[in-house]
């Protein structure tokens, strides 16, 4: 085969994704605002705890009390009381930092649960994009296929060549058929996940090449929400602990009015109490207890995150660095290819090649090319893990 017909192929195979509409990774995640439903379907957690602060801030009501005596014989007697429990016992402060910390928790529990929506976004363009990328591999090389068994139909036809080589080209075309349609249908599941995240797509679009970022230097976890939220769990177990402690509580003010009558005669004046609960039986044994005990288990908690999340992210940063190198390897066999095809058509034509040595030369070229989109998946694949692990993008230069 000439070097102008592969051009051609090539140009031809290329053609239609240079008319589509491109779209980026960054515009496919552009969407990923707090508007979006995903976004805010994340937000439970949030309302709980910015609820939980409100009412940890909010005062106790006090109690209005109004009776009337009627007795017979007896002097009438209107009563108006008042009674308020000042939170004077240490619990409302403790309650209060417990609150705003739970609420710091519950943000950086939002932070990385959106890591994971980023990476679910992230992975379903990447899988249309990958896609794409098999569908049309395969149909530049059902091309090649069909175009050469043409050939060799053709001159069977003038009987310049037996019909085996023409069945043979055949049964390649077959094989490659059935390759293409497993690969057709891949892409439509693929292209139907990305378009149900991001409905806003036109119907002309198609997803932009990616690029393996490089792999960063070093990575701290230190900062990952994932441990953040931990320790401020921590610390609010820590509040929660010492606000269960007070059992002693301040007394509850009691001031009002008392009016009597009795034969015309009307005598009244201030009411003025207070009442205490004496914590002689229940001292809220079993909320210490409890509270003591999830403050051991929020350290425990941490501690272990601790060292797990920095095995991951040591462990996930080496991986991506294996695949980053072996998807560039094979990215640089794949660039071969066309040479190899040309080449092996060549010797084809020339009689110094036989049928099945150019049939299994095209074969494992794009083969070849196969190998390298599907690495190049599992790099883009463990890239997403690592973000996760982090609960950030890897795109700053902090990264480094």
């Amino acid at each position: 085969m000439s070097r102008p017909l592969i051009a051609g192929i090539v140009v031809l195979w290329l053609a239609p994704m240079a008319r589509a509409q491109e779209v980026t990774e960054e515009g496919f995640l552009s969407a990923l605002n707090d508007n979006n439903a995903a976004v805010q379907s994340l937000k439970d957690g949030l309302a709980r705890a910015e609820g939980a602060r409100v009412q940890a801030r909010t005062l106790s009501n006090p109690r209005l009390d109004f009776w009337r005596e009627e007795p017979e014989s007896n002097p009438q007697t209107t009563n108006w009381t008042l009674a308020w429990t000042p939170p004077l016992n240490g619990r409302y402060g403790l309650g209060k930092k417990a609150a705003e910390v739970g609420l710091a928790a519950a943000r950086d529990r939002f932070e990385a649960d959106r890591a994971e929506v980023r990476r679910e976004f992230r992975g379903a363009f990447a899988e249309w994009r990958l896609a794409l990328e098999r569908r049309d591999t395969l149909r530049q090389q059902l091309d090649l296929v069909t175009n050469l068994g043409e050939n060799e139909r053709q001159r069977a036809r003038v009987g310049e060549q037996s019909g085996l080589a023409a069945r043979r080209f055949t049964l390649a075309e077959g094989e490659v058929r059935t390759a293409l349609g497993s690969a057709d249908a891949a892409y439509v599941r693929a292209e139907s996940a990305a378009r149900a995240l991001r409905q806003d797509l036109p119907a002309e679009s198609q997803p932009a090449p990616l690029v393996l970022p490089e792999p960063p230097a070093a990575l701290d976890s230190v900062d990952s929400p994932q441990l953040t939220a931990l320790e401020q769990e921590k610390a609010q177990a820590g509040y929660e602990a010492r606000r269960v402690g007070r059992f002693l509580g301040f007394p509850t003010l009691l001031i009002g009015w008392q009016t009597i009558e009795n034969g015309g005669i009307s005598a009244s004046g201030p009411i003025v109490a207070a009442g205490w609960t004496v914590p002689l039986f229940d001292r809220d044994q079993g909320a210490r207890l409890e509270a003591q005990q999830m403050s051991d288990i929020a350290a425990a908690r941490l501690t272990f995150a601790q060292a797990r999340i920095a095995g991951e992210v040591e462990g996930g940063l080496s991986a991506y660095r294996v695949l980053f190198a072996s998807a560039h390897e094979t990215e640089k066999t794949a660039g071969e290819t066309d040479r190899t095809i040309e080449a092996a058509t060549a010797a084809f034509r020339a009689g110094e090649a036989g049928l099945t040595d150019l049939l299994e030369t095209l074969r494992s070229a794009f083969a070849a090319r196969l190998r390298a989109i599907d690495t190049r998946g599992q790099a883009l694949e463990a890239h997403r893990d690592l973000e996760v692990v982090l609960g950030r993008p890897l795109t700053g230069e902090g990264d480094q």
